[in-house]
């Protein structure tokens, strides 16, 4: 009986390919009717001449096992396809691994403190005029004049030479003045500009005899 089978497509391609019949013969009987069988077959082969070279399939080297029959079933041998081991490649490529995180985060920096009020700064020592009355009397107008006043009333009435930022952050809070960040940055300024201050050490300040005079004359 005579079957078509058509061959399993391999994960590669191949130039051109064409179908073929695949005749199964089934002999029985004796030796001698086997082998008259036989060379009947063969034949019937030789008279078809050489297979037309169009018609031959790609060879693919495979190893010794791949080649190997499948064991036998009942003691016939089964008709299996061997399978291309390049056909079980999927195409797929592997994602590459995400880079490594850094081992160390760089620290945050560190946020400015803020000035607090100085309850044991007396505003209001003996014998002198009060801050607030030297500041009401003064009555600077701008912010600049106003640091003027404030350093010289805690200089020199105060009784705190050199001072800090939070003395005078503590004499602008008696008043009720708008205070800044950072109460050193217009000392910075003056200095700079004017050479009204001077930085003794880290974080003292005091006026300088010309920002003594510059402070004097306000109010007047």
């Amino acid at each position: 009986m005579a079957r078509e089978r058509k061959p399993v497509q391999p994960a590669y391609q191949v130039a051109e390919q064409e179908e073929m019949t695949v005749v199964v013969v089934k002999f029985k009987g004796g030796p001698e009717s086997m082998q008259k069988g036989f060379d009947a077959v063969n034949n019937a082969i030789a008279a078809l001449g050489p297979a037309h070279p169009n018609n031959q399939r790609a060879v693919v080297t495979r190893t010794p096992a791949q080649l190997a029959p499948p064991p036998a079933q009942n003691g016939h041998v089964v008709d299996t396809e061997i399978e291309d081991p390049e056909a079980a490649d999927t195409g797929e490529e592997t994602a590459p691994d995400p880079p490594a995180a850094p081992s160390a985060v760089a620290a945050a920096p560190k946020p400015r403190r803020g000035y607090t009020f100085m309850n044991e700064f007396n505003l209001s020592p003996p014998g002198v005029s009060s801050w607030k009355d030297y500041a009401t009397q003064k009555n600077p107008q701008t912010e600049n004049d106003k640091f003027l006043v404030a350093s010289a009333w805690t200089q020199t009435h105060g009784g705190v030479d050199p001072f800090t930022g939070r003395h005078l952050f503590t004499a602008f809070r008696a008043m009720e003045w708008p205070t800044q960040v950072d109460m050193t940055q217009p000392l910075r300024t003056l200095k700079s500009k004017k050479s009204y201050y001077e930085n003794p050490s880290s974080g003292k300040w005091k006026l300088t005899t010309i920002g003594l005079e510059a402070a004097d004359k306000i109010g007047k």
